[in-house]
């Protein structure tokens, strides 16, 4: 399950059937400080229609998982809000260590892109941060 902050709505006015009348939401994983961004924003189905702009909400992002919520093997949903927070309390953050093998590859897809700058021959998306000294 992935922490995440909900930040806006997503309209579509022609979906696919299977989608239905079911809420999509624009959610972005956050650390366990609950604001401090920890990846990019993903669209997820709200099938509990409680979730709203900035709040705090646990998803799945795996199809299978999508599909067993809803009894639908042919549903076209890769991420689904599971649970509204209500709140969040962490005794030992140094004591979560780790990612699953599916935020692993996420991490090495957006770290090649943010790299893909270098082979068009220009800077990439981290250059301005590694001027400033940031990390790149």
């Amino acid at each position: 399950m992935i922490l995440c902050r909900v930040t806006g709505d997503v309209v579509a006015t022609i979906r696919h059937p299977r989608l239905g009348p079911r809420r999509l939401l624009l959610c972005r994983p956050v650390e366990l400080d609950a604001v401090t961004p920890r990846a990019p924003a993903f669209v997820a189905l709200d099938p509990l229609h409680t979730a709203g702009e900035g709040d705090l909400v646990l998803a799945i992002r795996e199809g299978s998982g999508a599909r067993l919520i809803f009894e639908d093997a042919q549903i076209p949903a890769e991420a689904v809000i599971v649970a509204l927070v209500d709140e969040l309390e962490v005794a030992d953050p140094a004591g979560l260590v780790g990612a699953s093998s599916l935020e692993l590859v996420r991490a090495a897809e957006a770290a090649a892109l943010a790299g893909a700058g270098d082979e068009r021959g220009g800077p990439g998306p981290g250059a301005a941060r590694a001027a400033r000294g940031g990390d790149a």
